[in-house]
């Protein structure tokens, strides 16, 4: 992790492009004229001369009373020596100044991740970034892998290099008909399918992992069996079964790097269920969900109906399992086991409780003793 938080892209970019987007007096030095060109000449005391001009096809401008005069090649200081010179021919010490104006434009095309794709004019010169600043982009923009297709020739350029400022040369300057290409981030799909908000094909960025696309499409349904969450690769048998609670906490042995093609399956929570038959106020099938202990069970199906409902026999019947364990049928006094310090026993996928109904009249203090631990339970 970097201590120092870093400034977004867009924002670095429009930093460095205000940079290049300054006053036209950033070409008065260094930069060479060309074709196209247009600059201001001063002349002291001589409107005739003092006007603007552009650099014809040739590389000359047509200054009066003298000869073409080439500055192609020249920068504007060079230039201003070039015409003071050819001016002394017919003026007197003539004092001259040159201003570079505009440059000549050219035709570039981006195409990609931009906000405005196709033709778009830049100045002859002009690199890179002037393009893309001209076309925009938004955040899937992959600035690492933009390329410049000028005919048969195909240049690879890491835009973040430059606005890092690692590596200024790969900003490079652009040719007319150049093509910039900007791909997404994306590098391909993903299928989600089982119990998340919305299943299908999700496009997913360079290094993506689990987490960052549970977080994408909204993480998972309260109906999803977290623990039987599985990723199956593209054209292999491998089936990856993920630890959701770590890969969500970050752990990086559970944060799976997802690779395109992958589908992740994130099965249903199968629901097991429990039976309570017998002198209960609301006999019937009932969802297991969790840990639920005996006389819960007995709570959810309405507790004992008064003076029916025999407690001190109730009949726990567990039926066989998978791994071959014979059915078996406990026999509880619950009046004690609730006022004992044993553990209560727990109700299992396929149980079936069943309350007896008294054959013995029950005293008032023995049906008050029956029903008040269930009274919580079911106040509804």
């Amino acid at each position: 992790m970097f201590s120092k938080k870093l400034l977004p892209a867009p924002l670095i970019l429009a930093g460095v492009l205000a940079l290049y987007a300054a006053p036209c007096t950033l070409y008065a030095d260094g930069s060479r004229l060309i074709p196209g060109d247009v600059i201001a000449v001063r002349v002291d005391g001589e409107k005739e001369f003092t006007k603007d001009y552009e650099v014809d096809k040739d590389g000359f401008i047509t200054v009066p009373m003298l000869d073409p005069v080439k500055i192609a090649d020249l920068t504007s200081s060079e230039a201003a020596g070039v015409i003071t010179k050819a001016l002394g021919k017919v003026l007197i010490n003539p004092q001259v100044t040159v201003t570079f104006i505009a440059r000549t434009k050219m035709q570039v095309f981006v195409v990609g991740q931009v906000g405005k794709p196709g033709a778009t004019d830049v100045g002859v010169g002009d690199r890179v970034i002037q393009a893309m600043a001209n076309a925009g982009y938004d955040d899937t923009a992959d600035l690492s892998r933009v390329s410049v297709h000028r005919g048969d020739e195909v240049i690879d350029v890491d835009l973040t290099k430059f606005l890092s400022g690692t590596d200024l040369t790969v900003n490079i300057p652009l040719q007319s008909g150049d093509t910039v290409v900007v791909p997404r981030q994306d590098i391909g799909l993903v299928m989600v399918l089982g119990q998340v908000p919305k299943t299908g094909s999700v496009p997913i960025k360079r290094n993506m992992t689990f987490r960052e696309l549970m977080g994408l499409i909204g993480g998972v349904n309260v109906e999803a069996d977290t623990a039987n969450i599985t990723i199956k690769r593209q054209g292999t048998f491998d089936v990856i079964h993920v630890d959701y609670k770590k890969a969500m906490d970050g752990d990086p042995s559970s944060d799976y790097m997802l690779q395109a093609g992958d589908t992740i399956y994130v099965p249903e929570l199968e629901t097991a269920f429990f039976t309570v038959m017998g002198g209960v106020g609301k006999p019937g099938q009932y969802p297991l969900k969790g840990k639920l202990t005996l006389s819960e069970a007995i709570g959810m199906a309405g507790g004992p109906v008064a003076n029916m409902g025999d407690l001190r026999k109730v009949q726990l019947m567990r039926s066989a399992t998978a791994d071959g364990k014979p059915s078996e049928t406990q026999v509880l006094d619950l009046t004690k086991v609730l006022n004992s310090a044993n553990d209560e026993p727990l109700v299992k996928r396929g149980d079936v409780v069943y309350v007896p109904i008294h054959k013995d009249k029950m005293n008032p203090l023995q049906i008050i003793q029956s029903i008040l631990p269930f009274g919580w339970l079911f106040k509804n």
